[in-house]
């Protein structure tokens, strides 16, 4: 139990450290200090500890943690970037604190933290920024208070809204209107923001949990699926067809949408290539003809003029530490996914089987917003901080069945012939 506060405490505190109006380094670290204290108490001051020094020496700890820290750090120390070099230290320092956390804790405890975080931040939000936001509603500028970008919000809103997802769907109707209200919430500040991304993100998270419960279901499920899906399509294209009718309805509707997402702005419009990135990333591939791609020019290099910051992870990780690092972490986190999918689809229990879906989800929108984000792979925000969390994970740690301790995440019993239920969840 005192884990599961002390990190939810850790998660809360990267998103609050962005309603500070001076986001300074000093700020942006006592999460991660709060956190390492929090690994030399839980692993390295516990009986755990060569349980979890040991899991650094896996195969998947050596390639994934010492195999990349040094692919990291290379480039960084022959960097232009003064900064460089302690950067790529500190984030592979806390690769290696990630891997001995999780290495002991498990996934589920961790996504239950981040559950929490999310509605102590969003608690603890709305009514510091809730002028700003009534603001926004009648402007229809932007959403961006504090120290935070419109983008960034959007991203950790969504980071948060799969959590809720995900307690939604396990927990008992108390929990269903409370995390019903507060992924609304979510939902309406990620509109008010403008971040078409986190729209675009959970869309597609609405694609992937659809797919996976048509996979997992019998065929007479996918009949009666099929026949309500073409029912709602139905009502739906009759209801746009009525509403199209009254021509100044539909033109409000439409202009609202505009006002708001700026879908014909001339900066942020539709034809402006994704605001311009389209053109920031074929400048930067063109860079890559030199041999950038294959080494980097050091973590945080992009920082150096905003001339050079690239909104899309994939890109920027090519560009700072090279196309080893990339495929090491895209591969990771794809293994992670496909783990979390099969896992989902041989399970009975039905626990099981949601917290399987919800990590996938996790990872699906993590994924699919980093196409126009620079968050994928760090620890300086809640959602980043819980995937590198997952990325550290031992590989078994998904492949494990729950034990009784679950009942404390979900309120119900796991199955009875569950093998090792004794000494996967300890808290």
């Amino acid at each position: 139990m005192l884990n599961r506060i002390v990190l939810t405490l850790v998660f809360t505190l990267s998103f609050l450290e962005f309603m500070a109006h001076d986001l300074t380094l000093t700020l942006q670290l006592v999460p991660l200090i709060l956190f390492a204290v929090l690994v030399f108490f839980k692993v390295l001051w516990s009986e755990s500890v060569l349980k979890a020094v040991g899991s650094l020496f896996d195969l998947d700890g050596l390639l994934f943690v010492f195999f990349l820290s040094a692919f990291i750090v290379a480039p960084s120390l022959a960097s232009d970037y003064e900064k460089s070099p302690t950067f790529s230290l500190f984030l592979c320092l806390c690769l290696v604190l990630a891997r001995l956390y999780m290495a002991v804790v498990p996934i589920p405890e961790v996504l239950e933290a981040f559950f929490w975080s999310g509605l102590l931040s969003i608690g603890i939000f709305v009514p510091l920024s809730f002028a700003g936001f009534m603001q926004s509603m009648a402007t229809f500028e932007r959403f961006s208070p504090f120290s935070f970008h419109p983008n960034l919000l959007g991203f950790l809103l969504v980071g948060y809204l799969c959590a809720m997802v995900w307690k939604f769907m396990t927990g008992g109707w108390r929990l269903k209107i409370l995390t019903g209200l507060v992924g609304s919430v979510y939902l309406i500040v990620i509109f008010f923001a403008s971040s078409r991304s986190a729209i675009v993100a959970i869309a597609a998270g609405c694609v992937f949990i659809v797919v996976m419960e048509f996979l997992r279901a019998t065929i007479q499920q996918r009949k009666r699926f099929m026949q309500m899906s073409l029912l709602v399509t139905s009502a739906l294209l009759l209801v746009i067809v009525v509403f199209v009718q009254n021509s100044e309805r539909a033109a409000n509707a439409f202009n609202f949408f505009d006002q708001v997402l700026q879908l014909t702005n001339d900066y942020r419009g539709v034809g402006t290539g994704f605001s311009g990135r389209l053109d920031r990333w074929q400048q930067v591939m063109h860079r890559f003809s030199d041999g950038t791609f294959l080494v980097g020019k050091g973590i945080r290099y992009t920082d150096l003029s905003e001339s050079q910051a690239i909104d899309n992870s994939y890109l920027v990780i090519l560009y700072e530490v090279g196309v080893v690092p990339l495929i090491l972490i895209m591969w990771r986190y794809l293994s992670i996914l496909r783990r979390f999918l099969r896992a989902y689809l041989r399970t009975d229990d039905q626990v099981e089987r949601r917290f399987y879906l919800a990590g996938g989800l996790l990872l699906v929108v993590l994924l699919v917003s980093n196409f126009a984000e620079r968050y994928l792979f760090g620890v300086g925000n809640p959602y980043s901080l819980i995937a590198f969390l997952l990325f550290a994970s031992p590989t078994n740690q998904v492949d494990r069945c729950f034990n009784a301790s679950m009942s404390d995440l979900t309120l119900q019993r796991p199955r009875a012939n569950c093998p090792a239920a004794s000494s996967h969840l300890s808290s």
